[in-house]
């Protein structure tokens, strides 16, 4: 992947009997990278090229077996190109 220039940080909130399966198939998914897991959430963050793409892995989460929720938290998106053509 070229260089990311959009990063979001989520919580992927899971039925607790599947929180390790889910935890171990993130990493699988690229962009994605897992922070730590708290019960039954999971913290992680998404470095992808556009806010687009971003939110098309962000999606792709919530169709996981055993995810609730994906709630994001924090998006940067200063980089992005297809938002900011000249880069102001």
């Amino acid at each position: 992947m070229d260089e990311p220039v959009v990063i979001s940080s989520l919580v992927v909130e899971t039925v607790p009997a599947y929180t390790d399966a889910v935890a171990a198939e993130l990493p699988g998914i690229e962009g994605v990278e897992v922070h730590g897991i708290d019960g039954h959430k999971i913290v992680v963050t998404i470095e992808a090229k556009t806010v687009d793409e971003s939110h098309s892995i962000a999606n792709g989460l919530q169709q996981l077996t055993g995810v609730l929720n994906v709630n994001l938290i924090y998006l940067n998106f200063e980089d992005d190109r297809t938002i900011y053509p000249d880069g102001v």
